[in-house]
C-alpha cells in the first residue's frame, strides 16, 4: 500500500489569518493526507524561500497591500504581486499553485490542472476539492520522487564506491550512470506502480509523445493539416528517413470517429428505430441497431477489418480510426502545410508500420470450397 507523504506547502499572503484558516481547513477531511506549512506575509520573503527550498504546492493570494494599486479600484491592471510571482517560480522549479483571492475574476485566465483558483469567501470544500484535484494529477508526487531518486543513488549508492577511484579516473561517465538509473526509475512500470495505477492495462496517454520532440519527421507521428484541420499518420518506413530517401512523405488518413461511415450508420439506424411509432418497434428493427452498434465496437475494439485502425482519444486527440486505404504522398516542399500533433510512442509506432505493411503487402487467394471440406471432415469422424 502506498504510504502518503507530508506534503511541503508554502503560503503566500499578507493577511496572517487566512495561513491559519488554510491550516484549519486542511487539517481535517483530506483522507490521510498531511500538510506541513510555512507561512510568510511578503512576496518577496516567499520568492526566495521558493527559491531556496521545495514545496509541494503554494497558495498565493493576487494582492500585496504595500506593492500593488487596489484590484477595486484598478480592476484592469495586471501588475498584481500574485501573478509576478507565479511567473517567476515558473522560471526557477515546477510546483502546483493555488490562488486563494477575493479577487479571483482577475487571474481566471491562469487556471488548469496544476494552477487553480479559489474565493477567500468559498465554502471550505472548494479549497479542499482544489488541493485533491492536484494532488490527483500525480505531478507533485512524481517531482518528489525523482528529487528522492537522485539523492538516494548518489549518496547511498555512489559515494562510497567513488571513494575508492583514482582522481583522474573521474569523468562525465558518472553523470550518465546517474542518468541511467534515474530513467531506470522512472520506467513506465515504476511510474504507475508509484502513482498505485492499474500495471495490467495503459491509459491512451501511455501510447503517445506528446509534445512532439524535435522538429523531425518519424513514423507514426500524427500531423494536422492547417488548412482544413485534417488529421494524418506518417507511414514513410524510418530508414528512409535516415537516408535521406524521403522525396515524399507517405500519408493515411484519420478520421474521428463520429466521422466514420460504421458510426453514421449506427446514428442512421438509431435515429429510425427511435422515430418509428411504438407498435412497429419490434425484435427486427432493435437488431439492426444492434448490429450497427458491435460494428462500431469492433471498430474501437480493432476487430472490424485490417484496413482501419483505431486510436483512443486523449485531451489533444479526438478517439479516431487510421484508414490504411486512403493514402496520400506528400512532397517535402509542402511540409510547411502541416503541423505536428503527436507521435505513437514504442511499441505501437512499430505495431503501426508493421500492420500496415501486412495490409499494403498481403496477397489475395482464391478460397476453396470450405462447406466441401467440412463435409468431409465431419463424415469421417469416428468415436472410439
Amino acid at each position: 500500500m502506498m504510504t502518503m507523504p507530508n506534503w511541503r506547502v508554502l503560503s503566500v499572503d499578507d493577511d496572517a489569518d487566512m495561513h491559519k484558516d488554510l491550516e484549519r481547513i486542511l487539517s481535517s477531511r483530506m483522507n490521510g493526507q498531511d500538510f506541513e506549512f510555512t507561512s510568510v506575509t511578503s512576496f518577496d520573503e516567499g520568492l526566495s524561500l521558493i527559491g531556496s527550498h521545495r514545496f509541494d504546492l503554494i497558495f498565493l493570494d493576487v494582492h500585496e497591500d504595500r506593492h500593488d494599486p487596489d484590484p477595486s479600484e484598478n480592476f484592469e491592471k495586471e501588475d498584481q504581486r500574485g501573478e509576478e510571482l507565479l511567473d517567476s517560480l515558473k522560471s526557477i522549479r515546477f510546483v502546483p499553485v493555488i490562488f486563494y483571492t477575493g479577487f479571483p475574476s482577475k487571474v481566471k485566465h491562469l487556471e488548469s490542472h496544476v494552477v487553480k483558483v479559489v474565493d477567500k469567501g468559498a465554502p471550505p470544500a472548494e479549497v479542499r476539492t482544489a488541493v485533491s484535484a492536484i494532488l490527483e494529477t500525480g505531478l507533485p508526487l512524481l517531482t518528489r520522487h525523482i528529487e528522492e531518486q537522485s539523492r538516494a543513488y548518489i549518496w547511498d549508492c555512489l559515494e562510497e564506491p567513488l571513494k575508492n577511484l583514482p582522481v583522474d579516473n573521474i569523468s562525465k561517465d558518472i553523470a550518465l550512470l546517474a542518468a541511467r538509473n534515474l530513467a531506470n526509475n522512472l520506467s513506465q512500470t515504476s511510474v504507475k506502480s508509484l502513482l498505485g495505477s492499474d500495471l495490467d492495462h495503459i491509459t491512451p496517454l501511455e501510447m503517445y509523445l506528446y509534445p512532439h520532440r524535435g522538429d523531425t519527421c518519424n513514423p507514426a507521428d500524427i500531423f494536422k493539416k492547417k488548412k482544413d484541420g485534417t488529421l494524418w499518420m506518417v507511414l514513410t518506413p524510418a530508414c528512409d528517413f535516415e537516408q535521406d530517401n524521403a522525396e515524399n512523405v507517405l500519408l493515411a488518413r484519420i478520421y474521428a470517429l463520429p466521422e466514420h461511415h460504421l458510426y453514421k450508420d449506427w446514428q442512421a439506424e438509431a435515429k429510425t428505430f427511435k422515430e418509428l411509432p411504438a407498435a412497429q418497434k419490434g425484435r427486427k428493427s432493435e437488431a439492426r441497431v444492434s448490429a450497427a452498434k458491435n460494428r462500431v465496437k469492433n471498430l474501437v475494439n480493432n476487430r472490424y477489418k485490417a484496413r482501419y485502425r483505431f486510436l483512443p482519444g486523449t485531451f489533444f486527440l479526438p478517439d479516431c480510426v487510421v484508414d490504411f486505404q486512403d493514402l496520400v504522398h506528400l512532397p517535402n516542399s509542402d511540409s510547411e502545410k502541416y503541423e505536428v500533433v503527436c507521435s505513437l510512442d514504442n511499441p505501437y509506432r512499430e505495431e503501426y508500420m508493421q500492420l500496415f505493411s501486412n495490409y499494403y503487402g498481403r496477397i489475395g487467394t482464391p478460397d476453396y470450397k470450405k462447406e466441401y471440406v467440412w463435409e468431409k471432415v465431419e463424415q469421417s469422424f469416428v468415436t472410439d
